[in-house]
């Protein structure tokens, strides 16, 4: 259990420091639990959460986009011109306030007063600065393909900055809204240079402390932050549990305050629980992508093959113990722009079908295909024998490939994979999120390696340089017609997530829907303890 030490007198203080060095003190894993040792004299007892965190990252680099746990740690340290309120609307965070010229492609944003974490102002030359460095092919930011709308940044004066578009753009504030848009202050980023992956900084409501890699990272609150009262939290001590089995023990002892991803077989316990509060939102989707440059994977009859040889209700009971809904047509829910009702039943479970679209293709007798999953994550390794099972039903021998998560993730990365289980979450509210995961060209950490399809590019294009909503939802209702038939990605199932947390963890603000990778750290600028 936690031990939290509250700093009640000098003669304590002093206690504290000489045991400290005569190494009788805590060990800095106890001491992350327990009162800061600084220059506070709070009678109170200092409020630090301990987060047991899924996932280590492999680095903090702003511009990469490589999974939850990292955006919930970088939205700590970091804050983009543009965020989402808790009910997943665009809202301004560094920008106080914006125009958008006549040509519907000049913006102009004004800058709040807010200050980076090492005191220095936020800037129109950091704005700048930051938006140059994302366009820089050697960045290799992850959102490089969105964000090369822009043709030009002026400067205005210290406080305006104004983005000049190529073309008409119709999501482009959410790009700034993106987490790995966030702004970094200039003239930090060029004396660390890529060490700012280890040592980040930025103008969020915590600032970075340490990290102990393999164990923990701290953040602490930025008394320079912005928004009055916030944060609540003195700090945050983020300790990485890759074994889901032993996050959620951690969590019902007591020795941390806090968990992403309660396991969904822990989910119904949990919530009975009198210690504990259970918030579940409607997740992301589970998906299948595929390395299209691997035979037969290159083939679209192969891969709606798959997709029709897959048994999604299994999955959700099995994998996600009913906490989930199939997804047998396009990913695009109800009340987004391209929702199309007639596309909901596109695949139904139909392994003679899978069949007979694989011998059309020349496989009639099946094929052997490696699929990449995580050991890290039961959703990920459960979905992987699920489909595994399914595709022997119709001939495809699947190896299974079950690495920790940052292998996994290194493999995403360097295309060293057939087919993949993974994760898909709109990035911003606007179906142009599509764009990272479908569009053409080199493999992203988002697309199926190699896809690349003329006329799914355009109206990729054509739904972004258009205004008009009406037409932008014709648009988008074509293209899932299109990408339904390519198949480049087989849709399984949106999941439902839950965030765990003890009783006297109070204001968290569960993420809203499809937008929950976006929003991944924002509510733990309001989270508070009361006891």
């Amino acid at each position: 259990m936690r031990r939290r030490i509250a700093i009640i007198a000098t003669v304590l203080v002093m206690t504290f420091v000489v045991l400290s060095l005569a190494g009788c003190g805590p060990s800095s894993n106890e001491a992350s639990k327990s009162t800061k040792g600084d220059t506070s004299t709070s009678l109170e007892a200092s409020k630090n959460l301990i987060f047991g965190l899924s996932a280590e990252p492999t680095n903090l680099e702003p511009a990469l986009a490589q999974g939850t746990a990292k955006r919930i740690i970088n939205e700590c340290i970091y804050r983009s011109l543009f965020s989402y309120d808790e009910k997943g609307k665009l809202s301004e965070e560094l920008c106080s306030s914006y125009t958008i010229g006549e040509d519907n492609k000049t913006y102009t944003i004004q800058i709040r007063d807010a200050y980076f974490q090492n005191g220095d102002p936020v800037t129109s030359e950091d704005v700048k600065y930051t938006f140059e460095r994302l366009l820089n092919p050697k960045t290799g930011a992850t959102f490089f393909k969105e964000l090369s709308v822009i043709d030009k940044i002026d400067i205005v004066d210290e406080k305006t900055v104004k983005f000049i578009l190529k073309d008409v753009c119709a999501p482009f504030l959410h790009y700034l809204a993106l987490p790995e848009s966030a702004i970094l202050s200039k003239s930090y980023t060029e004396e660390k240079g890529e060490d700012i992956a280890n040592l980040p900084m930025g103008a969020g409501p915590y600032k970075f402390v340490k990290w102990d890699k393999g164990q923990s990272l701290v953040v602490e609150k930025n008394e320079k932050y912005y928004k009055p009262g916030l944060p609540k939290l003195d700090s945050i001590t983020f300790n990485f549990y890759s074994d889901e089995d032993a996050r959620s023990n951690a969590l019902r002892s007591g020795d941390i305050d806090i968990t992403d991803y309660v396991p969904w077989k822990d989910t119904a316990s949990m919530m009975n629980d009198p210690n504990l509060t259970i918030h579940t939102e409607d997740g992301p989707i589970m998906l299948i992508s595929f390395n299209t440059k691997v035979k037969p994977l290159d083939d679209p009859r192969v891969r709606k093959a798959i997709a029709y040889a897959v048994d999604r209700e299994n999955i959700v009971k099995t994998v996600f113990f009913g906490r989930g809904k199939p997804i047998t047509g396009f990913v695009l829910p109800e009340g987004w722009l391209g929702y199309d009702p007639d596309l909901n039943n596109y695949f139904e479970y139909n392994p003679e079908k899978a069949k007979q679209l694989l011998a059309e293709a020349g496989y009639s007798n099946g094929f052997d295909v490696r699929l990449l999953g995580s050991s890290s994550y039961s959703m990920h390794s459960q979905t992987a024998i699920c489909i595994q099972s399914d595709l022997k039903k119709v001939g495809i021998n699947v190896t299974l490939e079950l690495p920790d998560w940052a292998t996994r993730m290194n493999k995403v990365g360097e295309q060293d994979y057939e087919m993949f289980v993974n994760a898909m979450s709109a990035e911003f509210g606007d179906p142009d999120w599509l764009r990272n995961y479908m569009y053409g060209g080199e493999p992203t950490y988002n697309t199926s390696a190699w896809f690349n399809d003329s006329e799914v590019n355009r109206l990729l294009d054509e739904g972004r340089t258009t205004l008009d909503l009406t037409e932008r939802d014709k648009i988008y209702k074509q293209l899932a017609k299109r990408l339904l038939d390519l198949s480049p990605h087989v849709y399984l199932n949106y999941r439902e997530q839950a965030t765990g947390m003890q009783k006297y963890v109070i204001n968290y603000q569960s993420p809203k829907g499809l937008l929950c990778l976006s929003q991944a750290g924002m509510p733990l600028e309001k989270i508070d303890i009361k006891k």
